[in-house]
């Protein structure tokens, strides 16, 4: 494990019209955090919800949408429920594409 775990909070469609960032950037649209409570979830029901293993309290999140202000919430719901290494790639899909 590499200790990172990188989520793009951006909704599906946006992600189906630009391309994953990365195979190793894991999907979950903001929406669905703050909807069904993901951070808050089990892990079997996380992993089976979202389709990857719930990132542990220990490991750092990298949170990107496209431009930054949906992973900053994605990261506050996060904050909540106890995680403290979270990073927000601010420059978002925005700048990846570049």
């Amino acid at each position: 494990e590499s200790g990172y775990v990188i989520i793009d909070v951006r909704n599906e469609d946006e992600i189906a019209y630009t391309g994953k960032l990365s195979d190793c950037v894991e999907t979950l649209p903001l929406p669905l955090i703050a909807q069904m409570g993901a951070f808050t979830m089990s892990e079997e029901d996380f992993e089976e919800s979202f389709g990857f293993a719930k990132p542990g309290m220990d490991e750092t999140l990298v949170l990107t949408c496209k431009s930054g202000i949906r992973s900053m919430h994605a990261g506050q719901f996060a904050a909540m429920v106890g995680y403290t290494n979270i990073i927000n790639y601010t420059g978002g899909s925005s700048e990846w594409f570049q």
